[in-house]
C-alpha cells in the first residue's frame, strides 16, 4: 500500500503519513519525489511531494485490528441501542435543585458571620490606633519678642570669641583689629596682620571665601549681615569702583539709563551700594549674563 502526501520536510511527512494511515512511523518507508521550496522572506513557499509505502507486516496488523462489520450487524446495533431514561435525568435535576435550596441559606449565614467578624476587627484596629496629643503652645509663641535675646555687646563678644578660635586654628599671622556695629543689620569686621595679603589671595579669591563663610555663620545665628575688611582691601576696592562708576553715572544722567560691565564677587555688592545711594529714585538691579553679573540702572516702570 502506498500513498502520496505533501509536507514541508521528511520529518513532517512521516508524522502526517502516520496520522493518516493509523500506524507507527517505524512501519513506513518514505521517498521524496519533489523537494520543498523555502521561498524568499516567507513568500512563495511550497511543500514537497513524498511517496509513502506501508510495510506488509503493518498492513496485516492493521487489517486484523480493524475487522469490517457487515451491514446486518450495523443495522442490529442501530435498532438495539438503549435509549436514555428520562426519569434518571429528571431525578438528577431534582436532586440538584434540592442541594441548591439547602446550600443557599447556609452560604448567606456564613457571609453574614464573616461580615460581622470583619466589622469587629476594623473597630478593634481603630480603637488600638494611638491618639496624637498636639501641643498648641508653640503657636502662642509666634510673633513674640524673645526676652532672652542677647544684646549687641553680647553678640560682638560672641563673634570675637569665634573669630579668635578660627584665626588661631588657621596658619595665618592675622588677628581681629576692629569689631563694631556698622548699622542695625550689619556688623563691621576688620582683620589685619603680617599675612593679610595671603588672607586676601590672588584677585581676592580667599577674601570671597572668608566673607562667605563668616556671613553664613553670623546671618544664621544672629540674623545680621557683615562688612569684612582685611587690611585696606575693601577700601581700595571701593575707591577703584567709584572711579569706574563715574562714567556710568554720567551716562545715566544724560540718557536716563545705563549698565555696568560684568563684575565679580565683592565688586557687585560695592557697585550696587554706590549706585543705589546715587540714584534712590531709579531701578538699580543685578542681571546675569554668560560673562557674569552686571548692574542695570533705569527708570521704574509706571503703570
Amino acid at each position: 500500500m502506498s500513498i502520496r502526501i505533501e509536507a514541508k520536510d521528511l520529518e513532517a511527512a512521516y508524522i502526517k503519513a502516520a496520522s493518516q494511515l493509523g500506524c507507527s512511523t517505524i512501519n513506513l518507508e518514505i521517498t521524496p519525489i519533489k523537494p520543498s521550496r523555502k521561498g524568499f522572506f516567507g513568500f512563495f513557499q511550497k511543500d514537497g511531494l513524498f511517496e509513502v509505502v506501508v510495510k506488509k507486516e503493518a498492513e496485516k496488523k492493521a487489517k486484523k485490528s480493524k475487522p469490517e462489520r457487515s451491514e446486518r450487524e450495523i443495522k442490529e446495533l442501530k435498532y438495539h441501542t438503549p435509549k436514555p431514561l428520562k426519569t434518571e435525568t429528571s431525578n438528577k435535576s431534582e436532586d440538584k435543585s434540592e442541594l441548591k435550596s439547602q446550600s443557599e441559606p447556609k452560604l448567606q449565614s456564613e457571609l453574614k458571620t464573616e461580615n460581622r467578624a470583619e466589622a469587629r476587627s476594623a473597630k478593634e484596629q481603630i480603637a488600638k490606633k494611638p491618639v496624637l496629643n498636639i501641643d498648641h503652645s508653640i503657636f502662642d509663641s509666634f510673633h513674640k519678642i524673645d526676652e532672652n535675646k542677647p544684646s549687641q555687646d553680647d553678640i560682638l563678644l560672641e563673634i570675637r570669641a569665634g573669630l579668635d578660635k578660627l584665626l588661631i586654628a588657621s596658619s595665618f599671622d592675622i588677628e581681629v583689629s576692629e569689631l563694631s556695629i556698622y548699622d542695625a543689620d550689619t556688623i563691621y569686621i576688620k582683620l589685619d596682620g603680617a599675612d593679610a595679603a595671603l588672607m586676601i589671595g590672588k584677585e581676592g579669591y580667599r577674601y570671597k571665601a572668608i566673607s562667605y563663610l563668616l556671613f553664613n555663620w553670623i546671618n544664621a545665628r544672629y540674623n545680621k549681615g557683615i562688612r569684612l575688611e582685611i587690611a585696606e582691601f575693601l577700601k581700595n576696592q571701593e575707591s577703584s569702583m567709584a572711579t569706574y562708576l563715574s562714567g556710568v553715572i554720567e551716562r545715566v544722567e544724560l540718557i536716563g539709563k545705563a549698565q555696568t560691565k560684568p563684575l565679580d564677587g565683592v565688586l557687585v555688592k560695592i557697585a550696587l551700594e554706590q549706585l543705589r545711594d546715587r540714584f534712590p529714585d531709579k531701578y538699580v538691579g543685578i542681571k546675569n549674563s554668560d560673562e557674569g553679573k552686571f548692574i542695570v540702572i533705569n527708570d521704574f516702570h509706571k503703570k
